[in-house]
Formats: structure tokens, C-alpha cells, sequence
């Protein structure tokens, strides 16, 4: 196709950007993120696409109709109640933009920053989504850089995080054991938080509970403020993950239940 002969795309950075020059002009950038692509020209409307390719098309589209990154483009109206919502939650917001504010979503999250934990690495944004790079800092050393939550998770369930190195430049891998135990004396079995978090599977159904009721009355701030609960620091997050997570297999079966006697 001709426009596949007028773009080209660049090296992937470390966000999982690739920039796209159109005739030689810089246009945007185009990325992946949960499954399908993305086509960005700065000042425009984010445009999805089925895969790279068409993605690049869609910014070879401006160009021809005289769009450039510096023209900005009337970006959608954020409703004031989100807005106050993403306040509510300060510097640990409960999800980055991209991913929508769900009880599935907010679990995953706790599972992942409850895991970061034990693993020796800090979040220093929300919770992206399983395979896209998620700012943090390497607490073995300072490091600080997007690594994929999906990498550190392990393959398979197998809950090997990789690579075995973390990152360039980290300690020796040797000196990883003794730096992790060093660090897991911080974690606790209980909450001593004032207020306290969830740690029971009764108190994650209370919780899920008003999230859920605070999300289906658009109430934006509300579900911030009751997910902060869930997210925020916490030296017991591994605790409150499991409860979370068990409070939510429970309220997802009572539901299907439910739906199964009135079939009937």
C-alpha cells in the first residue's frame, strides 16, 4: 500500500512507544496496550487500530489533511467528579488512566503491588495492567525505571520473576537473597494503619461492596476513596491481597448463584 511506503517506524523506547516519521516528518507515535494499537499525534485524539500497521496509517491520514504534532486537536471533557476522584487517591493513585475502574482490576492491583513488596521493588504510579511498563524503584538499589508486570510475575504461574538480574546495573545476583529477607522484616501480618485496611475476607465483601455501589452511582470520588483502602501502602498488603482476592472469588460465585435460581 502506499502509505506503508511513507511511514516508517522507529526503535521501541522504553515506554513501549514507537515513533513514526510520515515523508521524512516526525508524526506521533504509535504503541500496543491490552491487545490492541494505538496512534498517537501529540495534541491529537489518541486513534485505536487492529495492529501497528494500521495505527501508522491513521498518522500518515493527518499528515495528508495538514494535521502536525504541534496542532492541538479539543481533547474530551474529563467530568469534574473523576477529576476530584484521581485527587482523592494523592500520590498512589489507584490505576493509571488506561485501565478501567473495576473490582477485577482494583484485585489485580493489590495482587501486584502486594507482590512488588516481597520482590524488592517500590510502584511509583498505579497499577497499568498486567504487560505495560510500570514506572517503579528497585529497593535493592535505587534503580528506577518501567518494568512489565508481567515479566515480574514469572510464566505459567510459575511466580519466577525475571530477568534473574532485575536490571542493569543492580547488585549482584548473589546479594539478592540476603537484601530481600532484609527487607521482608517490614512486612507484618497484621494492619497497623489508622484507618485500618481490609484484612478479612468480611471486610474485603463490605469493601468490594461500596466500591461496587459508589462505581454504579457514578460516583467517582467515593470509588477513589474506598480504593485507596485497598492500595495504598500498607506493611500487611500481602495479607489484604488475599483477602481481597478471597472476598472477591466469593461475591463473583454468590453472584452467579444468584443468576442460576432465578433461571430456574
Amino acid at each position: 500500500m502506499e502509505t506503508q511506503q511513507r511511514y516508517v517506524l522507529g526503535k521501541r523506547d522504553d515506554e513501549g512507544f514507537y515513533p513514526v516519521t510520515v515523508d521524512q516528518i516526525p508524526a506521533g507515535t504509535v504503541h500496543r496496550r491490552h491487545g490492541s494499537w494505538y496512534a498517537t499525534m501529540p495534541g491529537h485524539r489518541e486513534q485505536r487500530a487492529t495492529d501497528r500497521h494500521q495505527a501508522a496509517a491513521h498518522l500518515v491520514t493527518l499528515i495528508d489533511q495538514g494535521n502536525r504534532p504541534t496542532v492541538p486537536a479539543p481533547a474530551p471533557r474529563t467530568p469534574t467528579s473523576m477529576i476530584q476522584g484521581m485527587r482523592a487517591t494523592r500520590s498512589y493513585a489507584h490505576l493509571m488512566p488506561q485501565l478501567r475502574l473495576s473490582l477485577a482490576n482494583l484485585v489485580r492491583a493489590a495482587e501486584a503491588m502486594a507482590r512488588l513488596a516481597q520482590l524488592g521493588w517500590r510502584p511509583l504510579e498505579g497499577y497499568p495492567g498486567a504487560d505495560q511498563p510500570w514506572l517503579m524503584e528497585c529497593r535493592l538499589c535505587g534503580w528506577k525505571g518501567r518494568r512489565f508486570w508481567s515479566h515480574l510475575r514469572g510464566r505459567n504461574d510459575d511466580g519466577i520473576p525475571r530477568p534473574i538480574t532485575r536490571h542493569p546495573g543492580c547488585k549482584p545476583v548473589t546479594e539478592h537473597t540476603t537484601a530481600l529477607i532484609t527487607l521482608a522484616a517490614e512486612r507484618t501480618h497484621t494492619c497497623p494503619c489508622h484507618p485500618g485496611h481490609p484484612m478479612d475476607v468480611d471486610d474485603g465483601l463490605d469493601t468490594l461492596a461500596a466500591i461496587q455501589t459508589a462505581l454504579d452511582g457514578k460516583a467517582m470520588m467515593s470509588a477513589a476513596v474506598y480504593a485507596r483502602s485497598i492500595l495504598e501502602p500498607c506493611p500487611a498488603a500481602t495479607h489484604r491481597a488475599a483477602a481481597l482476592r478471597a472476598a472477591y472469588e466469593r461475591r463473583v460465585k454468590a453472584q452467579r448463584d444468584l443468576k442460576r435460581g432465578k433461571r430456574k
